[in-house]
């Protein structure tokens, strides 16, 4: 059955080809998403090693004069805004081997999106308004809070990085080797990235290790996300 549309059809006058034209622009949009959303992940992933190379220099008991006269706030900016184009890329991520990852692939997928919200929402709130705050109340206090454990770094610790970014993270890598959407190495980097958040409480540079292999992963899988719809 077939009648006349033009080149780029917007109605046809069969049910047949009005399925065709749905399903058409159906993918179309599909794959500008996975585009728009493998894009999101390499954005996100480069600004997540940017603020891995600051926190390398950076640290919250130096002064603003020694930071180059710029509030510790603005030193995680790159973090802060990380976040949402990582959770966009990982949701682009998660998409493109969703049929494949079942339950375990879902429940890694929620787990991990909740390590890194909370995660990101106590880092904003811990330096963008306890930090200052502490700092002009009494010199040396910080410093002091610093050297010791305090119930927020212990919850943080224990639901965000064990449960979310652990967990999460161990789940979603597993799923993704599984799937075998994307390349296996991209699943182990994943449960690295957690192993390495779970020993932060033990071993100062385990945070670094964990981000710059977060980092890493979100950047190679966008790049390639958008790789395999540019050819598809």
């Amino acid at each position: 059955m077939y009648s006349a549309c033009s080149s780029y059809p917007r109605t046809c006058r069969t049910g047949t080809e009005t399925v065709f034209l749905r399903d058409w622009k159906v993918e179309m949009s599909s794959g500008r998403l996975f585009r728009l959303g493998g894009l999101s992940a390499v954005l996100g992933g480069a600004l997540m090693a940017l603020d891995v190379v600051f926190h390398l220099f950076v640290d919250d008991t130096l002064s603003p004069e020694e930071l180059g006269g710029l509030a510790h706030e603005l030193w995680h900016v790159p973090g802060i805004v990380a976040l949402p184009l990582a959770l966009l890329g990982l949701i682009a991520i998660y998409l493109g081997q969703s049929s494949q990852t079942g339950q375990t692939g879902l429940w890694g997928f929620v787990l991990l999106v909740f390590g890194m919200t909370i995660g990101a929402i106590y880092s904003t709130v811990f330096h963008g308004l306890f930090v200052p705050a502490i700092e002009g109340i009494e010199s040396g206090l910080f410093e002091t809070l610093v050297d010791n454990t305090t119930a927020a770094q212990f919850y943080r610790g224990v639901v965000v990085q064990a449960l979310g970014l652990g967990l999460g993270a161990i789940l979603f890598g597993i799923s993704t080797i599984r799937a075998k959407v994307y390349p296996s190495l991209a699943g182990y980097m994943f449960i690295a990235a957690a192993l390495f958040a779970g020993l932060n409480e033990a071993w100062e540079g385990g945070q670094l290790v964990s981000r710059t292999l977060f980092a890493a992963v979100f950047v190679w899988l966008g790049a390639y996300l958008r790789r395999r719809m540019a050819h598809s």
